[in-house]
């Protein structure tokens, strides 16, 4: 089943299924020597997630894979779908698969080319007087392998919500993102057995 939801509704829902009590901010996790999730105060009322992770592949393999838009559904459980004009301040829709439903939203794109894509948008609802800024950027390392980056800052004083609570609720998936991203890629080009 489908829905329309306003703006940033579907991270609404994701932070109330993620969280049902308010959480002290996190510090910096090695998850292990390849994958790194922090939740950074930049200044008064703005706070980034910030997750990396490498993958063992060539930088243009993970950009081919991750800008796939009609193969992203077979590997990502969270990130179903962008549809609409995929190019630099473009308007798009983005579709999130949360608690068995999929959530839409309107969002202005992002874009350049083997580089990062994302959007930046005043937020809305229960997250009114926050400005959002979520990109996915690579990164060579080396000829085969590739830092991927998922980053999202939270500026402003939220009516209903903290930039810094936000923050500390998105850096619980991200991760899972990632995770799904290396493993497709990896699998796809033989790079894990490496």
């Amino acid at each position: 089943m489908n829905f329309r939801i306003s703006q940033y509704g579907a991270l609404a829902m994701l932070i109330y299924l993620v969280s049902s009590c308010h959480t002290k901010p996190q510090k910096e996790t090695d998850v292990n020597k390849l994958e790194k999730q922090k939740v950074i105060e930049l200044e008064k009322n703005h706070w980034q997630t910030y997750t990396s992770i490498v993958i063992n592949a060539p930088l243009e393999e993970v950009w081919n894979t991750l800008t796939d838009w009609d193969n992203i559904s077979d590997w990502s459980s969270t990130l179903k779908n962008i549809e609409g004009e995929r190019f630099n301040h473009g308007k798009v829709v983005v579709s999130y698969f949360v608690n068995g439903n999929v959530y839409e939203t309107d969002h202005n794109f992002i874009y350049t080319e083997n580089i990062e894509f994302g959007w930046s948008d005043p937020m809305e609802g229960t997250f009114s007087g926050l400005t959002d800024n979520h990109r996915f950027r690579v990164e060579k390392i080396s000829d085969n392998q590739t830092l991927f980056v998922q980053v999202d800052d939270f500026k402003g004083k939220g009516d209903e919500i903290s930039a810094r609570e936000v923050a500390n609720q998105t850096i619980k998936f991200f991760p899972t993102f990632n995770q799904e991203l290396k493993k497709e890629v990896e699998n796809k080009t033989g790079y894990n057995k490496k």
